[in-house]
């Protein structure tokens, strides 16, 4: 009995090295070569090719960014001509909050129908330039302008006081709409700063710096 259970022992061993021995563990494609000697650079073969593909795709790189253009047509102009120094770029547009502006309102009142007579005061001291705020935070408010200069707003503050009313100023974000051009910063092809000081004289508010490519 004992020399069955050996003959079937050798068996098993010797199936499993014939099983092995035609395994490539190498593979056909050098490019998913793996180095496994280190337990922590071990990825998942489809997290490899992923990373593959995103360097292929662009994502995860960095390009140089020249903004911002407050209007569209001044970044179609200004991508021309970079385009004419061989220099490839990519166009986004993005929200910018950073300009803060100043809000001149009369608080909220109790119910609609209180609102509305603020408004119709208004109506009777020639005031066209508002609007009643219907919903939200500022329920039954009126509106009477944001202005980008405190001092406009002062003056609009200063004019409602006189006509009786109790109006408050508020800082808020004027979000616009701004454009970048964008080109890889690995690229061969760059643009030389000479020629970005020249589009600065046009646009001074200019700046090249790095971001995410996108």
């Amino acid at each position: 009995m004992k020399w069955i259970i050996y003959f079937l022992l050798i068996i098993n061993i010797g199936f499993a090295a014939w099983h092995f021995r035609g395994v490539n563990f190498q593979g056909s494609d050098n490019s998913e070569a793996i180095d496994v000697s280190n337990e922590n650079q071990l990825i998942l073969l489809s997290e490899f090719r992923q990373q593959e593909q995103n360097k292929i795709s662009g994502n995860g790189q960095l390009c140089f960014s020249l903004g911002p253009f407050t209007k569209e047509t001044e970044a179609n102009s200004a991508q021309t001509a970079i385009k004419i120094k061989n220099v490839e770029t990519t166009r986004i547009r993005l929200r910018d909050t950073s300009l803060s502006g100043y809000w001149v309102i009369l608080p909220a009142a109790e119910s609609r129908q209180a609102a509305l007579k603020q408004v119709a005061q208004l109506k009777k001291h020639k005031i066209t330039d508002y609007f009643l705020v219907a919903t939200g935070a500022y329920e039954n408010a009126v509106s009477l302008g944001v202005y980008s200069q405190k001092n406009l707003a002062r003056r609009r503050v200063d004019e409602i006081i006189r006509l009786g009313f109790v109006p408050r100023m508020e800082s808020v974000a004027l979000p616009r709409k701004v454009y970048w051009l964008n080109w890889y910063k690995n690229s061969k092809a760059q643009l030389p700063e000479p020629f970005i000081e020249e589009l600065k004289k046009q646009y001074p508010q200019l700046v090249k710096v790095e971001r995410s490519c996108k």
